[in-house]
């Protein structure tokens, strides 16, 4: 709790929230929605253009990109850093982003995102030393249940309830309790670094999982990867998140059983797992701190900072 209280600063989030587009092009009726949604809740974003840029796939080139999230930082007006959306692009930061370690630390500024985002909180945590918020994106405020939208807030002020999270359809896959700092976050985001100087070390760590429009084999490939990679070896725990594929109705052999996770991931037997944790991409999503010690307790269903 000292850890926590001492490196997240909810105040920031009273002064300008700057929105960036690091990764794909977005919906606007979907953003003009999430934008609304912080404003209800007196928090005041603001972008540039540059945020509205279109190439592809992607919310144009990497440089440009790269030059949205430098900016924020260096702003000393800007409180805080919230993404846009997900989808693909955000590695590609990466290269650029790492000529700029010594002023990212200097900021130290709350970063919110999920997704295709994973990749700049893991670059955030592991070279910068920073503590990031594991949450919604602009374009996803809008869909979250009410729940989700109501711990967000109250995380951003925060409120001591928003630093234990649970939820009654968490499972207990294997029994015990765990401390240690949180990481994780999108399986295909995290299975991308390997192999690249932005490798993340999950050593003593909690480590949260999500995915989604994955098929089981396609998941089974991605934890495999991970796990030949040695980075379940030494992790304390882990957190399974949604792993749904969009359907209304999938067929079996498109639903992801989270004890395939388990299986494939080689975690030894102590190691105490949850599935079924509110975050991920549907209509749950619940925000937590990646970078922050906190403990995990598979009998209660919580994680808490």
């Amino acid at each position: 709790m000292k850890q926590r209280s001492k490196e997240f600063d909810p105040i920031a989030f009273r002064g300008k929230v700057q929105v960036v587009a690091t990764s794909g092009p977005f919906d606007r009726q979907l953003f003009n929605a999430g934008i609304a949604f912080l404003k209800l809740n007196k928090i005041h974003p603001f972008y540039d253009a540059a945020a509205l840029a279109r190439t592809g796939y992607l919310a144009g080139a990497a440089e440009q990109r790269a030059a949205q999230v430098l900016k924020a930082f260096a702003d000393p007006e800007v409180a805080a850093v919230w993404t846009a959306r997900g989808g693909y692009g955000a590695l590609q930061l990466l290269p650029i982003l790492q000529g700029h370690v010594k002023e990212l630390k200097k900021a130290r500024k709350p970063f919110v995102g999920f997704s295709d985002v994973t990749v700049l909180h893991s670059f955030f945590v592991e070279t910068c030393g920073m503590l990031t918020v594991h949450g919604p994106n602009i374009t996803t405020l809008g869909d979250l249940d009410h729940r989700s939208q109501r711990h967000l807030i109250s995380l951003l002020q925060g409120r001591d309830e928003a630093f234990r999270i649970g939820d009654r359809n968490i499972r207990t896959l294997r029994p015990g309790t765990a401390r240690g700092i949180v990481k994780g976050g999108n399986l295909a985001s995290l299975a991308s670094l390997l192999g690249t100087p932005w490798e993340p070390c999950f050593d003593d760590c909690i480590v949260v999982l999500e995915e989604t429009g994955e098929v089981p084999y396609r998941v089974d490939r991605f934890v495999t990867q991970l796990r030949l990679a040695g980075k379940f070896a030494k992790i304390k725990g882990l957190i399974i998140g949604d792993c749904s594929y969009r359907e209304n109705h999938p067929p079996v052999d498109k639903q992801v059983d989270p004890r395939l996770i388990v299986e494939r991931s080689g975690i030894g037997k102590g190691v105490p797992v949850m599935a079924g944790f509110p975050v991920g991409h549907g209509a749950k999503n619940m925000a937590f701190l990646l970078g922050a010690v906190a403990t995990m307790d598979a009998e209660s269903k919580t994680l808490s900072y």
